[in-house]
Formats: structure tokens, sequence, C-alpha cells
């Protein structure tokens, strides 16, 4: 198991007592799942801090049959609590694995202990939340106000790899243009 990668990765943040690292340390369990595999984000799993140790994740919503792309994660990420999340949205949400992935975390009875225990532990939560808010913001931005062109540049400098672990309708989605559209860019690109 990782510890080392999640609690490293939680440094970033905050400065973790050794309390809490030591408490990290016994209740933090290691979940695998194959490519492919999707959780609800209402279900229980969801409700407890997760790190990706391994794997690239896609969150995305289903209404009227129709997939949304939302968000992409990627290796030595953190998933903030989203359990609660489907009762603000229409639609389910759900998290797809789209390589074999290793996810890190803790059941959500520890939560409490957590939060009354250690101090820095809201604080963690509460920037992790807020980087959250942060790419959902920029991403949105980015829908509004960037040519699609430059949409589809910004993805290739900063996660060219979606192309290999995903399709091409997948991408046009969370890009906010039509998969056509997504295909003659990535051509023009690819013949350059």
């Amino acid at each position: 198991m990782e510890e080392n990668s999640y609690l490293s990765t939680i440094r970033n943040y905050v400065t973790p007592s050794y309390g809490l690292t030591s408490y990290l340390n016994v209740i933090v369990q290691e979940h695998t799942f194959k490519k492919k595999e999707t959780i609800k984000v209402s279900d229980q799993y969801c409700t407890g801090l997760l790190f990706i140790s391994t794997g690239t994740l896609r969150l995305y919503t289903v209404k009227d049959e129709e997939e949304t792309t939302i968000l992409f994660w990627h290796h030595h990420q953190f998933l903030v609590p989203m359990a609660a999340l489907s009762s603000y949205i229409e639609g389910e949400i759900f998290i797809e694995f789209l390589e074999d992935s290793i996810l890190m975390g803790y059941h959500d009875k520890h939560t409490a202990s957590l939060y009354k225990v250690f101090p820095e532990y809201p604080k963690l939560i509460n920037t992790l939340y807020q980087q959250q808010l942060a790419l959902v913001i920029q991403h949105t931005t980015g829908l509004a106000m960037l040519s699609a062109k430059a949409r589809f540049h910004h993805l290739m400098l900063t996660s060219p790899q979606l192309f290999n672990l995903c399709d091409l309708k997948t991408i046009a989605s969370y890009l906010g243009i039509h998969p056509k559209v997504l295909s003659r860019l990535r051509s023009q690109a690819l013949n350059k």
C-alpha cells in the first residue's frame, strides 16, 4: 500500500500532525478498480477523502440517457467527499475508471473523528474543495470564453494521454464540442 504517496501529497496542502499521520496509516485502505468500471457518486464509497494512487478517472452525469463529462482526475490527485452531490444535480453522477486504478481511502465512520481530533483535517478538506471548485470554474470559463480550437489545444497541452484512454465522444463532451469538430481538430494537429 502507498500510504507514503497519500501522506506526501497531503503535505502539499497542510502539515499533518504525528497523530493524523499515524491515524491515516491505520485507516487508509487500498481499493482496486478495473478499466471501464463505474461507481455512482452517491455510493457509500464516495463519502470519504479518496486519493488516486494510480489511474485516470472521469466524472460524468447521465440525464435522459445522454452522458456529459464534467471532469477528469489523474494519479496523485484527491477526490473530495461527493456522496451528497447527486442531490444537487439533475441526473445520476458517476465515476468511470479509464484504466486499471488504485484508490486509497478510509471508511466514512472515521470522518467525524478526523474533524474532531485533528485541527488540520478541516483545513485540508477546505483547501481540496477550493482546488476542486477552481478546476470547475477554470473549465467552465474555458467553455464560455475560448474557441473550440483553443479548448482542444489546452487539453492537448495539459492532458494528451486522455486521447489514448477514452473515445472522442467523451472528450468532445468535456470540451463542449461536436465529436466531428474534435476529430477534425485532432487530424489537423496530427498532420502538422
